[in-house]
């Protein structure tokens, strides 16, 4: 039946109607029209995922989706069964994607447009059976004068459905602008992303151009336009294009070569390349080493990151998510059950201290030297060298 419906407002001509036409116009996720003019527009957002862009938006997704969500009863402080049909909803979002694939997908929509929509149909009991993942660029908020939200609208090309609130969940990031979307990363990094994008492609046009990009020939004497002509076909069939590159130039006599575009060192494009990848990985909050870079990372620093990104991107974003899900999710089948994502942040004090104890009990140090690596200074006492030991 819910496969049913799906298939049918897929395949259905569009009836438009005036009033949800108008609130459609009126009520869009934009979040104001300044700075890259695509930055309030979500389906260009999503077509933004290239880069350092898709880069950071996997790492956080797939981060999330390896995260692991449990039910638990808030009065008992018990964990729900694994048989509950709450579990089993979320082991088995629908029959045609997975839990990981749905958590994903998710991820991916929040970090690039701020907002996912989850239509949840529910059975005769009244809970949700199926999660089913709406594209966010076609999904619009109903507004109501008295109840907030009326409703969600569904439109793609042709087709048009409207949804009840109770059917959707809404996942979004806060926004200060609107009350009905959320704000993404990718909205703020705008600008960043789109300074990388102009380097990226001068870079590719350069290669193109082959090994003369803009330059000028230079002779004393005055040239026929035949002779112009012929020398613009000589260069552009002989030296342009990647394939081409690294032939060798002969002049005929009196014409000189001068270029007259910046030069790579006047350009820096790799330093300012570096710069703007840096300011969209600082908007997403995903550190050089998750994002696979190695320059200036060590084991220690890498560890460092890894700790950081889950306790100040990963878990706040967990944080946010159950809030919703016991909100709108848990509540169909139990008031009293709550969403609770493990934390994603190691323990860190508990492993050093774990290692520290194999270390001294396999002689690999001593306690006089675990006291330097903490920090403490030597006692001047030779005596008080050796760990105290208290009789009573």
């Amino acid at each position: 039946m819910i496969a049913e419906r799906l298939r049918n407002f897929f395949g259905k001509k569009a009836v438009r109607n005036p009033e949800i036409e108008t609130v459609f116009r009126a009520f869009s996720p934009g979040t104001g029209s300044f700075g890259a003019p695509w930055r309030d527009d979500p389906h260009a957002q999503v077509n933004h995922c290239r880069h350092w862009v898709y880069v950071a938006v996997r790492a956080i997704a797939s981060r999330v989706a390896g995260a692991t969500l449990r039910f638990v009863n808030e009065e008992t402080r018990e964990e729900i069964g694994p048989s509950h049909p709450l579990r089993r909803l979320m082991r088995e979002v629908n029959p045609f994607e997975t839990s990981v694939g749905l958590w994903m997908n998710t991820m991916m929509f929040l970090e690039l447009t701020g907002n996912a929509y989850w239509y949840a149909p529910r059975n005769a009991f009244g809970q949700i059976c199926e999660l089913w993942l709406l594209p966010s660029p076609h999904m619009r908020v109903i507004p109501d004068e008295h109840e907030f939200i009326r409703g969600y609208l569904f439109r793609m090309g042709g087709v048009e459905e409207v949804f009840s609130k109770d059917e959707i969940i809404h996942l979004k990031y806060p926004n200060p602008v609107s009350p009905y979307y959320g704000s993404s990363p990718l909205q703020a990094a705008a600008e960043s992303v789109d300074a990388h994008m102009a380097m990226k492609e001068a870079e590719r046009r350069s290669f193109e151009n082959g090994a003369f990009p803009g330059m000028a020939i230079q002779t004393d004497e005055a040239l026929s336009p035949e002779v112009r002509k012929r020398l613009e076909t000589m260069f552009k069939e002989g030296f342009s294009g990647p394939n081409r590159a690294g032939r060798t130039l002969i002049l005929e006599q009196g014409l000189k070569i001068k270029p007259f575009t910046y030069s790579p060192r006047e350009m820096d494009f790799l330093e300012s390349s570096r710069i703007t990848r840096d300011e969209i990985l600082a908007v997403f909050g995903v550190p050089a080493a998750v994002a696979g870079i190695s320059e200036d990372v060590n084991r220690a620093s890498a560890e460092a990151m890894l700790y950081t990104f889950a306790e100040n991107t990963i878990l706040p974003k967990l944080r946010l998510i159950e809030a919703q899900l016991t909100q709108d999710l848990c509540t169909t089948f139990d008031d009293q059950i709550v969403a609770k994502f493990d934390s994603p942040v190691p323990n860190v004090r508990a492993e050093d201290r774990a290692d520290m104890i194999a270390r001294i009990s396999n002689k690999v140090t001593t306690p006089q030297e675990e006291r330097v690596r903490l920090g403490f200074a030597l006692p001047k006492n030779p005596a008080g060298m050796q760990p105290v030991t208290k009789t009573v």
